[in-house]
């Protein structure tokens, strides 16, 4: 098993922190945002990382090589990271290569519970995490029925809907027809739009399961009320 981690955006909802910081590199009580997600994973033996990176790759890299010296990750630039037109479905294209395993897939900017990397571990199959009780207006909600997921989008509404966090784990076919969908995307140049476009055309073909959770704080840290929220949370 391998995790792919997206830490190229550019957090221009964080500035000034993101002025000479990447996103993942924030402070969230006493750790990083990304260090939090390298130990959720390397707890669950998840050690091969695929990252993609984009703004201040060099401190990613040097706080990677400097907090985990046994890790060696795989790095994958993204040179359109400031085109605000071409989204990480783009980066995720140029990083297939390296990525012909089950994988967990999680935005660099995830603030979680750590039980909740270690709950969509350990499910047999491909899933992502969903919160049932709660839709968002903003983020990504995921449309289950027959308790498979049938859509995933931040447009996504209705009474089968639940927050979806963007931290799935895709068996390797999955992901494997997953990423051929996101590089035709690409080809035809379909790139300002999310990869989770290209995953709803497939999701006839894979079974993706919601893997849910409720009272676990599970977010994304996009803006200053978002980042306040997750240091509130004591986590």
């Amino acid at each position: 098993m391998k995790a792919l981690i997206l830490a190229g955006g550019l957090g221009n909802r964080l500035k000034p922190l993101t002025d000479d910081t990447p996103k993942s590199l924030i402070m969230v009580g006493n750790k990083t945002i990304l260090g939090r997600i390298i130990d959720s994973l390397v707890e669950n033996h998840v050690d091969k990382i695929v990252i993609i990176t984009g703004h201040f790759e060099d401190k990613i890299k040097e706080f990677v090589s400097k907090n985990y010296p046994g890790l060696s990750p795989i790095y994958v630039f993204n040179p359109q990271y400031k085109n605000s037109k071409i989204r990480y479905i783009y980066a995720m294209c140029l990083a297939r290569e390296f990525l012909d395993d089950d994988i967990i897939y999680i935005h660099g900017d995830v603030f979680c519970d750590p039980v909740l990397i270690s709950k969509l571990v350990k499910t047999s199959g491909s899933g992502a995490l969903v919160q049932k009780s709660f839709a968002s207006d903003k983020d990504f909600n995921a449309l289950i029925v027959n308790n498979l997921i049938k859509k995933i989008g931040v447009k996504v509404f209705g009474k089968k809907v639940g927050f979806c966090l963007p931290v799935y784990k895709l068996l390797r076919r999955d992901f494997g027809l997953w990423m051929e969908e996101i590089c035709e995307y690409v080809d035809k140049n379909k790139v300002d739009c999310y990869a989770e476009n290209a995953l709803n055309e497939i999701m006839n073909k894979i079974k993706l399961s919601p893997v849910y959770f409720d009272k676990e704080i599970g977010m994304e840290i996009d803006d200053f009320d978002d980042l306040e929220k997750a240091e509130q949370s004591n986590i």
